[in-house]
């Protein structure tokens, strides 16, 4: 791993707090907590998510967050791919980040874990961490099979925080994907440079694809040329899974997503 990829761990945001989306539960610390905790020192990992949800439950955020790192910097590679597991099934993004980026940084990683840090690290609000981790999985060569599934929601992860020059730059490097050059388009459009959007849709190797169409189409009715949008449709009319009305965007995020959303949603099964 580059020397500038070992470096401290950026804190979890003061406001943060694990496992937010799970029901309290009554925990009993005086007998649950020491076994708990005796468990996961004796190497049983999957006790993390209770310990966690039980400190979580009482207040005790603070202490989540000591034993994560303790747990980080202590961990077997195979104990913290089980961790990065165990904080996404609790819902707790900052805990699989620190996992994850403990482990593309102790053992070899390949470019996909890279990915999937970076993502982590977006979402859980580390943007310039999680742009230098995405540009060295870039460098290696990524594996583009994974690319719904990290650098997409990475993108997203970075125009929702406002970041578009980092959000532009990824769509970038991604821009032979369909599902990157579409909003990669209108992230030109919502800053300023819609011709240059529109000839990014006009000139993709696959710009007469229904996706890429739609989504000029949209550009070009935001840019206020109705009749060249209506000729850009096919004579028959759109499919009918495509024929509702795309929702005005009240961010650039969504101004940004709007045509991906729209066309998830259209032809979801």
């Amino acid at each position: 791993m580059p020397e500038r990829f070992v470096e401290p761990f950026p804190f979890w945001p003061a406001d943060s707090e694990p496992g937010d989306r799970h029901q309290s539960v009554a925990w009993d610390s005086a007998s649950d907590e020491p076994a708990l905790r005796q468990a996961l020192a004796d190497g049983d990992v999957d006790c993390w998510v209770t310990l966690s949800r039980l400190l979580r439950d009482q207040g005790r955020t603070a202490e989540i967050r000591q034993l994560c790192e303790q747990l980080a910097t202590t961990a077997t590679q195979p104990q913290l791919a089980r961790f990065v597991e165990l904080s996404a099934q609790n819902f707790d993004a900052a805990s699989g980040a620190r996992f994850q980026y403990e482990l593309i940084t102790r053992f070899p990683a390949e470019a996909t874990a890279l990915e999937h840090c970076a993502r982590l690290l977006a979402e859980s609000g580390h943007h310039d961490l999680a742009m230098n981790v995405q540009r060295e999985a870039l460098r290696r060569g990524t594996d583009r099979t994974y690319f719904m599934v990290n650098p997409r929601r990475t993108m997203r992860a970075l125009t929702e925080a406002g970041r578009l020059d980092d959000a532009e730059e990824l769509m970038r490097a991604y821009a032979d994907e369909m599902l990157a050059a579409v909003p990669l388009a209108l992230l030109l459009q919502v800053r300023g440079r819609a011709a240059e959007g529109e000839d990014l849709l006009r000139g993709h190797p696959s710009a007469g694809h229904l996706y890429l169409r739609f989504a000029l189409c949209t550009l070009l009715e935001r840019d206020g040329r109705p009749a060249e949008a209506a000729s850009i449709r096919p004579p028959e009319g759109w499919p009918h899974q495509m024929r509702g009305r795309l929702p005005a965007p009240n961010s650039p995020h969504e101004a940004i997503w709007s045509v991906t959303d729209f066309l998830g949603r259209a032809f979801a099964v």
